[in-house]
């Protein structure tokens, strides 16, 4: 008996299988709701995680004009660190003509280059391809880049992109890759247009939807470029965050304050809701909001399938007990006879799964939720599994009760 037990428990699995839909169908709910309830906290922490280091303590979030405002504002004795992402503007140049003689038709691009940690610790929404931290920055000469959602270009085309053309003189042309494609309204790091509308680190991320980047004056859409910094590609520090020392008090801060707009004026942007106190704190408590909102619910889910797998294996193990019986006298122990029923259940679980990936693309596929929000990544999983470790423990409580204390002969005995 020590080895069929997985085989008699597909058949109590089989002879029980209108009674044990219920139980799958409600399984399948519970891990959608399950999957759904991290998903919604994750989806907000996805934001803040990758910037959280550059809001810790005290500093401001603003859009430095050049690099040698940047220079000045690192060499001030109350300045820590800064950090910046390179943003530039560009042509697209796949017909080879000279710089002065690019036609003001071709596609713009916007180029934003981040560091290698930020690459790790985000990947947007893509609709094809593979994210920047699967590549090297350059290979074979070209920019390795994802672009943002296009219809003219594809993953794997290489094009040429000229960066101040101008300026002949100056300007700067490079081959780029396209390894990867963000979805239609993809959320990404992006520079801000209007200081007032940053609160939490979400609102930095902004979506990039084709449609709202069509160029009226070359009648073409604007392309967007994300690449791993490689310095070669000019530009602007774009949006940046600038960490002051942390011995600095209150009153030193608006000292400070006041010194950058003396000093700096429109060059550094002062609006009080940009400072990385603020934005901080309204990351912190839209996560623990998020939090708040969903612990009921996931406190719930997990009661209502610790409550229905026990009143389901009860009624469960008092039909089939006249079969534990013959399981008991053909040999099988007490603890055999309750791994069965845990066999029983475990197959239901593992049809669940199946049944809560279909629906999952089903709702995504029609548009029902967001793939944007719901990702099934490694919290999701574990809590999945979580619950189906529950569902099968909790099915073997009421078997060992029931079992436990009857006779073989009272098991054998026909239910009238």
């Amino acid at each position: 008996m020590k080895f069929t037990v997985p085989k008699y428990g597909f058949k109590e699995f089989e002879r029980n299988i209108f009674f044990n839909l219920f139980i799958i169908v409600q399984l399948t709910a519970v891990l959608i709701l399950m999957v759904y309830s991290i998903s919604s906290v994750a989806y907000i922490s996805k934001f803040y995680n990758p910037i959280k280091k550059y809001l810790e303590g005290n500093g401001i979030c603003t859009k430095i004009t050049n690099y040698k405002i940047a220079k000045k504002l690192e060499k001030l004795d109350y300045v820590d660190n800064i950090y910046s992402f390179n943003t530039c503007a560009g042509n697209i140049n796949d017909n080879n003509v000279c710089y002065n003689e690019i036609d003001t038709d071709d596609t713009n691009i916007h180029a934003n280059s981040y560091d290698e940690k930020f690459i790790n610790d985000f990947k947007p929404l893509l609709e094809k391809g593979e994210w920047l931290d699967k590549y090297e920055a350059e290979s074979d000469g070209c920019v390795n880049v994802v672009i943002g959602y296009s219809k003219e270009y594809d993953v794997g085309d290489i094009c040429r992109v000229v960066f101040g053309s101008e300026n002949p003189e100056t300007a700067v042309e490079l081959k780029f890759r396209i390894v990867g494609m963000l979805s239609n309204g993809a959320k990404i790091f992006n520079s801000f247009e209007s200081s007032g509308e940053i609160t939490d680190a979400e609102s930095l991320f902004s979506n990039y939807y084709m449609e709202n980047n069509f160029n009226h004056n070359n009648n073409n859409y604007d392309l967007l470029f994300l690449t791993k910094d490689t310095g070669k590609i000019p530009g602007y520090p774009a949006m940046s965050f600038v960490k002051f020392k942390d011995d600095c008090s209150k009153e030193e801060l608006e000292k400070i304050y006041a010194d950058l707009g003396n000093k700096f004026g429109d060059d550094v942007e002062l609006v009080g809701n940009l400072k990385t106190e603020y934005i901080r704190e309204e990351s912190l408590k839209a996560i623990n909001e998020q939090k708040i909102m969903m612990m009921p619910l996931i406190a719930g889910i997990v009661i209502l399938i610790i409550v229905s797998v026990f009143s389901m294996s009860a009624i469960s193990s008092n039909k089939q007990l006249k079969n534990y019986g013959i399981y008991t006298i053909s040999g099988a122990t007490r603890k055999r006879c309750i791994f069965i029923q845990m066999w029983n259940v475990f197959y239901g679980c593992i049809l669940s799964v199946i049944l809560a990936y279909i629906v999952f693309r089903l709702m995504t596929v029609t548009g029902i939720i967001s793939s944007s929000i719901v990702n099934v990544g490694k919290n999701e999983l574990l809590a999945c599994g979580a619950i189906i470790v529950i569902a099968i423990i909790a099915s073997a409580v009421m078997p060992a009760i029931i079992i436990g204390r009857a006779q073989a002969k009272d098991m054998l005995k026909e239910e009238e």
